[in-house]
């Protein structure tokens, strides 16, 4: 079995396509007395591409040379291979004997620090890290035009993974789509148990981000009836027409926060989720489309408690418009510090007065480190997002780092 000691791993460059295939998941498996992590691809079959004219055997030895290619080191290896599917894996052999969080956690702030990250263009770094993220387990949907993927994950950590392709690397999310199959009653009823979704517009990915497995190129081709393509460093492209959508569909962003927030790990009964199909507006079409003018600020406040995270008040004043309390959304690490910040895992909800307690030398050291420490102990997620980004597990410390700065 080929395999890459971690501790040699995080010594080397690692590529986007790499980054892009551990951060969206990462497996464990023992051999013997060894713990290994890895990433993985796994496709079928499919019947709008005749076996006699692609052979997946055949393919095989083609596909393990395009991933290493992609990933920078020579790794890849077959797990299995037939006529009617092929998984491939990368191995990384844990000698660090570090736990499958610690290990995404360290990925995830290695992404974040990546110089590609920041590029305002689609760059081929871009494309690359897309490719590893959702390519690789992701099947072609040959009915509703989306590259689609089961979304697993095993922390809080995890959940908001997938903003990770719209927040950071650039893929405007009126092609991104999170479906919540969790709300499906057919779910609670035992009748149908499908996993919830993470899914890309496929005629945007065919045509911006590029096939690198071309097998699944094939699906593509036959199911849409497409035919003219080109090829780049060994990369398929589609000069499809993007399907017309707003400019500012933050659908995906207030479901995947929605889910977080309402559906992780709470028991859902029928009654739940009427209710929860009710305030999605899932069975009144104006009340999507009305909600898609929100900004991502507008999300948070609506689908978070009306309740400040520091002093727990839930009355400030009425907001005339709203007819609601009153309350401030804080970036609990500063803005300034990164535009990455302008995050939805980066908020938490505050009054007015202790949102200008927060501000820099608005009040004295000690007392805004202990409303920082607050709201570390009692929001779960929000000590998991900044320790992970700032790189600091001590709850004690991390606050101390993020009064120091504060905007």
């Amino acid at each position: 079995m080929k395999y890459i000691k971690l501790s040699d791993f995080l010594k080397l460059e690692i590529k986007p396509f790499l980054f892009g295939a551990f951060l969206s998941r990462i497996m464990e498996e023992e051999h013997g007395d060894k713990k290994y992590f890895y990433a993985y691809s796994s496709f079928k079959s499919s019947k709008f591409v005749f076996k006699c004219d692609f052979d997946l055997k055949d393919y095989s030895d083609e596909y393990i040379e395009k991933l290493n290619r992609a990933s920078g080191h020579c790794n890849w290896i077959k797990h299995k291979v037939s006529e009617n599917n092929i998984e491939t894996r990368f191995y990384i052999y844990n000698d660090l004997s570090i736990s499958k969080t610690a290990f995404y956690q360290i990925l995830h702030q290695k992404t974040l620090s990546s110089p590609f990250i920041y590029d305002e263009k689609m760059t081929d770094e871009k494309r690359s890290f897309i490719r590893g993220f959702i390519e690789l387990r992701g099947s072609v949907d040959t009915s509703l035009k989306f590259i689609t993927q089961d979304y697993f994950h095993d922390s809080r950590l995890e959940l908001k993974k997938a903003s990770i392709l719209t927040d950071l690397i650039g893929i405007p999310i009126q092609y991104a789509n999170f479906n919540m199959r969790n709300l499906q009653p057919q779910f609670v009823s035992g009748e149908v148990m499908r996993n919830t979704q993470f899914r890309i517009n496929l005629f945007y990915y065919a045509s911006n981000i590029g096939f690198i497995n071309d097998y699944k190129a094939r699906i593509f081709e036959s199911a849409y009836k497409v035919t003219a393509k080109s090829e780049r460093d060994q990369i398929i492209f589609y000069p499809c027409s993007l399907p017309k959508t707003k400019s500012s569909d933050v659908t995906f962003l207030k479901m995947l926060n929605f889910y977080t927030n309402n559906i992780y790990e709470k028991k859902i009964t029928k009654q739940v989720i009427e209710k929860y199909r009710d305030d999605l507006g899932f069975s009144d079409e104006t009340s999507i489309a009305s909600k898609r003018n929100m900004s991502i600020v507008r999300i948070f406040d609506d689908i978070t408690e009306d309740k400040c995270a520091v002093c727990g008040t839930e009355k400030t004043y009425t907001n005339p418009q709203t007819g609601r309390q009153q309350f401030e959304i804080h970036h609990f690490i500063s803005l300034k510090n990164g535009r990455e910040l302008d995050n939805i895992a980066n908020f938490v909800k505050l009054c007015p007065t202790c949102h200008r307690a927060l501000k820099k030398g608005a009040a004295t050291k000690e007392q805004q480190v202990k409303a920082i420490l607050k709201i570390l102990h009692e929001h779960a997620e929000m000590f998991e997002f900044t320790s992970s980004y700032l790189s600091v597990s001590d709850i004690n410390e991390l606050a101390e780092k993020v009064q120091e700065m504060l905007g």
